[in-house]
């Protein structure tokens, strides 16, 4: 490996598919902190996913037309398992969660 691939940085695409041909019509850069698989927005004229950013997940507006997305939710903890939207498209519920985790440190006792 140079050092030119060491260094590289990996844009995640999003690929919008043409259904009745099987053929991508076009490509979104994604934001690199995403962390799950995006929805579409209620509006259909965006996709949303979580970003993940110091270990906390906000989700993440992507419009379709290729303009600058925005964050939507603003948590300052937890990760994002799941969301969706109402029928109507004029709630979004959100189920979070956190890991909590403890380490032990076994060491064989030797005389």
């Amino acid at each position: 490996m140079n050092a030119a691939e060491a260094t590289s940085i990996v844009t995640p695409k999003i690929g919008l598919v043409d259904l009745s041909s099987g053929q991508p019509t076009r490509f979104l850069d994604a934001d690199r902190r995403l962390s799950q698989f995006p929805h579409f927005a209620p509006d259909g004229k965006a996709v949303v996913y979580p970003v993940r950013e110091n270990s906390v997940d906000n989700l993440w507006y992507q419009p379709l037309d290729g303009s600058k997305g925005r964050q939507i939710t603003n948590f300052g903890s937890e990760q994002i398992a799941s969301f969706a939207w109402s029928p109507d498209g004029k709630t979004l519920g959100v189920l979070r969660q956190h890991t909590e985790s403890d380490v032990v440190l076994l060491r064989q006792w030797q005389p």
